[in-house]
């Protein structure tokens, strides 16, 4: 009795928990290691990340368009010797970056450099130091030149290992009274780990890199933030160097486990944004399953367990009758049954009832008395 019970209901419990398990499994599998969304993850990072850079941007711009109009600023290209206008233009800078301290639009992005750069694109002087003074800062920079040129505002990396400079760098040419460009602002923020990190807290919180290139050389990785791009080999940053061409969001092949994708950086020249997200959000879905392996076998030791006692509750009884009647059939006549059972007390009574019947028993009540007239003598 106990197995037949404790059999049916374990396999019932096995049967839920295996079509559990495969529903699960199957919902999950659409959920977690959706290749089509985790391709719209990477690229929705990327793209928020453009924006927050080209914002970032954007801002220095505007403000230092505004700067540059300020006549404490344009009367520093105007001065009569260049040892003047050097230590103006230092003096300038100073204040300048303690201006962009104190703003709170450039919270995380404190400035490490502020440089003025003259017409024929020279330095004149930089904050803190008097480095970079007279270097032809324009030719190594053609976005600069382009901008003394134009007299229009412009944003672009600034990467140069001798220089040791790694930085967005963002400027505004400087009008004078006759309204032709006398120089240009230049304002430096870093470009490094930390940058990325703040850029991916503020957009999608997804791990993103930043590589670049000088002239025609491969690209390379200058900084990134989060995990899952700290290998990316040269065959991947290859084909995210394709991007600068297309001009387009692409997903690039690799064997990580990583779903990473790569698109040009906007507004800052020759450099490619990647990000990477894992293929599927959890190491293994089996393993995210297996609590509920682990409560299906729980509820088949509960129903074992459970199985056993009503087994027992049933069976003991029914035993001691079966060894009870033995008795009886070998001669023990005068044997009844005193078992107190809450759902056998009815069937053990009818039993003993059967039995002084049969006997010619008299049945009597608890007080002693005859329930039924004895039969009649012969």
């Amino acid at each position: 009795m106990r197995w037949k019970i404790i059999i049916v209901n374990a396999g019932i419990v096995a049967i839920v928990g295996a079509l559990s398990f495969a529903l699960l499994f199957t919902s999950l599998s659409d959920i977690l290691t959706n290749p089509g969304e985790r391709k719209a993850d990477v690229e929705r990072a990327i793209r928020t990340a453009n924006a927050q850079l080209a914002l970032d941007g954007l801002r220095l711009e505007h403000w230092l368009s505004g700067k540059a109009k300020e006549e404490g600023m344009r009367s520093v290209f105007t001065l009569g010797t260049a040892q003047a206008r050097s230590a103006a233009a230092r003096s300038a800078a100073d204040r300048l970056k303690d201006a962009a301290v104190k703003n709170p639009d450039f919270r995380g992005m404190t400035p490490s450099l502020v440089l003025f750069i003259d017409a024929h694109g020279i330095a004149l002087g930089r904050n803190g130091s008097s480095q970079m003074r007279g270097d032809k800062t324009a030719d190594a920079y053609k976005s600069l030149k382009r901008s003394l040129s134009t007299g229009k505002t412009a944003s672009d990396i600034w990467v140069d290992r001798t220089r040791n400079e790694q930085m967005l760098a963002s400027y505004s040419p400087v009008e004078g009274e006759d309204g032709d460009v006398v120089g240009a602002l230049v304002v430096g923020t870093p470009l490094n780990d930390e940058r990325l990190s703040r850029t991916s807290k503020l957009t999608s919180g997804i791990g993103i890199a930043l590589a670049t290139s000088s002239g025609g050389a491969a690209l390379e990785v200058i900084a990134r933030a989060g995990g899952g791009l700290t290998g990316v080999d040269a065959g991947a940053l290859g084909a995210a160097r394709s991007t600068l061409v297309s001009g387009r969001f692409a997903a690039i092949p690799n064997d990580s486990g990583m779903v990473v994708g790569a698109a040009p950086l906007s507004g800052y020249g020759s450099a490619v944004l990647l990000a990477a997200v894992p293929a599927s959000l959890v190491h293994s879905i089996p393993q995210l399953l297996w609590p509920i392996v682990l409560v299906a076998m729980f509820g088949m030791l509960l129903v074992a367990g459970a199985g056993g006692q009503l087994g027992n509750f049933i069976s003991q009884p029914v035993a001691e009758l079966e060894e009870g009647l033995l008795q009886i059939i070998n001669g023990k006549t005068e044997l009844r049954f005193e078992l107190e059972h809450p759902d056998l007390g009815g069937l053990i009574f009818r039993i003993n009832s059967l039995l002084n019947a049969l006997m010619g028993v008299p049945e009597t009540d608890d007080e002693g008395r005859t329930s039924q007239s004895p039969p009649a003598g012969g």
